[in-house]
């Protein structure tokens, strides 16, 4: 009796669960490209998708971009696409966009090695380190890595139309590098470490010869040698900020340097 019932209450079970999945409808599948889109031609995505950018609504160019470079990834407007698509990131500018645009450049230069664009994405990939440059006060890590990836471009494509605007902002890094230096070195001149001053100036001038404050560093370094009793050293420097930088600021004050030396 007991094991009757319990075959008749599976068999209503199983009974259930077939009414139920026999009404069940099927679920349609969301897809995730705008319909529209399926109807424009090549051209036209990457038109919609230049509409987007120039308007600046990066999320909503990104979108036409991306569809043209998954349905067409060796067309060269595909890969045009992808460059696009890197080129969104890039102007949002955030430090997270930024990483994504960077990934994203260098995606394309693996992909395409032998492009024309090429080097306008390596260009690129410095300058999304570029734009994370912190401030001369502080770390530099971002600076030191937007020179190296610079030195890459320039390495690269020595003939590259882009080379002109790569060794601008190389020489920007550069100068950016040289102004930490200069503050450090300041830092140990107002605590009176004049040795480790004279060090970091001497490392300065050797290193970045085109610093654009080059008038200071001398100055400082005249500064610097005094404090360490080096006196004919110290005059040198003092009057090369007077033969060499005239006009600047400094070459007032180095020459009353001089002549407090004259007078003593």
């Amino acid at each position: 009796m007991k094991l009757s019932r319990m075959a008749l209450i599976a068999a209503l079970v199983l009974a259930a669960a077939a009414c139920r999945h026999g009404n069940t409808q099927p679920r349609p599948i969301r897809s995730g490209i705008d319909p529209q889109m399926l109807k424009l031609s090549k051209e036209q995505v990457f038109q919609r998708g230049e509409e987007q950018f120039q308007k600046k609504k990066y999320l909503n160019a990104r979108k036409y971009y991306t569809h043209l470079y998954e349905n067409s990834p060796n067309d060269p407007l595909g890969r045009r696409a992808l460059l696009r698509i890197a080129d969104t990131y890039y102007q949002q500018g955030d430090a997270v966009n930024l990483v994504e645009a960077q990934y994203k450049y260098r995606d394309f230069i693996n992909r395409y090695p032998g492009s024309e664009s090429a080097d306008y994405a390596m260009l690129q990939i410095a300058m999304c380190s570029y734009e994370q440059m912190e401030r001369p006060d502080r770390d530099q890590q971002k600076t030191r890595e937007a020179l190296d990836k610079l030195n890459d471009m320039i390495g690269s494509y020595p003939r590259s139309a882009l080379l002109p605007e790569a060794q601008k902002r190389r020489r920007e890094v550069l100068d950016h590098l040289a102004k930490h230096d200069h503050i450090v070195a300041r830092y140990y001149m107002k605590r009176r470490s004049w040795n480790a001053a004279v060090g970091r100036l001497n490392a300065l001038v050797e290193k970045y010869p085109d610093y654009g404050d080059r008038a200071a560093v001398f100055y400082d370094l005249g500064t610097a040698l005094s404090g360490v009793g080096r006196t004919a050293e110290a005059r040198l420097y003092f009057e090369r900020v007077i033969t060499e930088f005239p006009k600047s600021e400094y070459a007032a004050q180095a020459k009353r340097k001089l002549d407090q030396r004259k007078t003593a």
